[in-house]
């Protein structure tokens, strides 16, 4: 399935040109998408005090 731009979905929803069903899958994908890119940060900031705290 094709993930739409945010912006893209929400005009195509105002527009009424999705159905419940379709909103529902574009917000489970974008979910995914915010889910493992806060994955990524989390552990970047974990490797940051790492090795801030190695150092200190």
């Amino acid at each position: 399935m094709k993930k739409y731009e945010l912006t893209d979905l929400i005009k195509r929803w105002e527009r009424e040109e999705m159905t419940v069903e379709q909103a529902v899958g574009q917000i489970l994908l974008w979910l995914n998408t915010l889910s493992e890119r806060v994955t990524k940060l989390e552990t970047r900031v974990r490797q940051t005090r790492g090795s801030q705290s190695a150092e200190g």
